[in-house]
């Protein structure tokens, strides 16, 4: 995945955001680059810089998802008797998707998860704030 001028498209609800879409295994993730205090080129450079290497950061933001709401989905949202059964570590990290990927400013980076129904359909949330790391996380929805 490489980003170009060519392949953003302006979004037309934001002035300052652009959109492309790239293929992760059968998987489409949206990807957005919102220029706030930054020029396209240097957003384009900050998404080039975390696409090529795209599985470590990945893996990365999955890690902080894992870490952050594992204990909390088998001790509060599993649910037998409505197909949601309490899962290992591995079980949980596969029911996770990556739907988009958000650049914002010099270097905040949001990867936002399906999280195939263990919250009620809410979107996980990994944030990195220097680019590279990702040390933060949400839940939204």
């Amino acid at each position: 995945m490489k980003i170009t001028k060519d392949t953003l498209k302006k979004d037309p609800r934001s002035e300052d955001c652009y959109r492309t879409t790239f293929l992760s295994g059968n998987n489409t993730i949206d990807v957005s680059l919102n220029l706030e205090d930054i020029s396209l080129e240097d957003m384009i450079a900050l998404g080039n810089s975390f696409f090529e290497d795209f599985e470590d950061k990945k893996n990365k933001a999955t890690d902080e998802i894992v870490n952050a709401f594992y204990e909390n989905y088998n001790e509060n949202w599993a649910d037998e008797d409505n197909g949601y059964p309490e899962l290992s570590k591995q079980e949980f990290r596969k029911k996770l998707t990556i739907t988009a990927i958000h650049f914002y400013a010099k270097d905040l980076i949001d990867v936002i998860y399906n999280e195939d129904g263990m919250f009620g359909n809410h979107y996980l949330i990994a944030q990195s704030y220097d680019g590279k790391t990702f040390s933060d996380s949400t839940m939204f929805g």
